[in-house]
């Protein structure tokens, strides 16, 4: 089978750019905070040395890494165990950003000025100028991660194929159950004509699961399982072990996935 450059292109893509959002969200809000303090001098910062003997290219530049080190470190860290996914929590959780941006920005403004500025004035200054300073940058990563994002495919079709290419196979969504990995090879188990069957392919399970990221009802459960939502019948919790039953199948779920089959 001659190997497809385009679906290669597209795996690499949706492996690696998510994991550079967080640093591209970094980057554009803490250059911006960066430019508008240096050129502009936002804050109302002044050019000479600070109480604490810095400068003002310090300065500038301590606040734009203090913004990319957070959101950097938030983004990447924390929202992925939050598990935020309704377009009311995301916009929660770019607001508390933005809030607890103002209050690091304020502690590191007044570390440079002796906390001569711990006032009213000097502290809703900041939190006037600090939104106004990463709206731009956020705006734009939005954008990107729109331009950027995985299409579902049109293709009625799951295909799992293996990591050579020489093995494949294509289900309809709605008979795939569930797929379970050993070592580097993949059990992909569905029904036909109403019949179980098993499919083995070699692969490592975390390429299957961003081949399949586009489709949101398949969801990891375990280190070792991936499970198609569609297909889950009961969900068992006994003495604090959370199970799920799929066609007459008992599939684990770690206690990292649980409160997300849990919730309901």
């Amino acid at each position: 089978m001659p190997l497809d450059l385009t679906s290669a292109a597209n795996r690499l893509r949706d492996l690696y750019y998510p994991r550079l959002y967080p640093i591209i969200l970094g980057f554009l809000s803490g250059f911006s905070v960066f430019y508008f303090l240096y050129t502009f001098g936002a804050y109302g910062i002044q050019k000479g040395l600070s109480y604490s003997g810095h400068s003002h290219l310090f300065r500038s530049i301590s606040f734009g890494l203090l913004t990319f080190a957070y959101l950097t470190v938030f983004e990447a860290w924390l929202k992925p165990k939050l598990n935020i996914s309704q377009l009311s929590h995301t916009m929660l959780w770019y607001l508390s950003l933005v809030l607890l941006g103002s209050q690091l920005i304020f502690l590191l403004f007044n570390f440079f000025w002796n906390w001569q500025e711990w006032n009213p004035e000097a502290y809703w200054l900041i939190m006037k100028e600090f939104p106004l300073m990463v709206v731009l940058p956020l705006s734009i990563y939005f954008v990107l991660k729109r331009i950027l994002a995985p299409q579902k495919p049109n293709a009625p079709y799951f295909t799992f194929q293996s990591k050579n290419g020489k093995d494949q196979l294509r289900i309809n969504p709605h008979y795939f159950l569930y797929a379970s990995s050993s070592e580097n090879y993949i059990t992909v188990v569905y029904t036909s004509d109403g019949q179980r069957k098993q499919h083995l392919i070699r692969k490592p399970l975390k390429a299957l699961e961003q081949e399949l990221k586009v489709y949101p009802e398949v969801e990891r459960t375990h280190r070792s399982y991936l499970v198609n939502s569609r297909n889950i019948e009961a969900v068992k919790q006994f003495k604090g072990k959370v199970t799920l039953e799929v066609n007459g199948s008992n599939i684990p779920v770690s206690k990292q996935y649980q409160h997300h089959f849990l919730k309901g």
